[in-house]
């Protein structure tokens, strides 16, 4: 299941950020409906998660666990989340 705000990559190879939209108009009895639909970036986007692919793709190889996500406010901006490192005894 998508959570919203998630990225992948379409059958196309184009990025989409999932967003949750509404369903009912303003005013309706239940205005927190919403559906969860994936929406394709822009070009700017396209290329610049390319490039953090790519780069992931290489921390990944060593071992370390690391995501990235599309700052909400649609300005472009990507933050990293490391995963928490093993302790490993010895």
């Amino acid at each position: 299941m998508a959570y919203d705000g998630e990225l992948v990559r379409m059958e196309n190879g184009r990025w989409a950020r999932f967003q949750r939209c509404p369903i009912y108009p303003a005013g309706s009895p239940d205005p927190d409906s919403t559906f969860l639909v994936a929406v394709e970036l822009a070009d700017s986007h396209q290329a610049l998660l390319d490039v953090a692919q790519d780069s992931l793709a290489r921390y990944r190889e060593q071992g370390v666990g690391v995501q990235v996500r599309l700052d909400p406010n649609g300005k472009g901006t990507l933050s990293l989340e490391l995963a928490a490192a093993s302790a490993s005894i010895h």
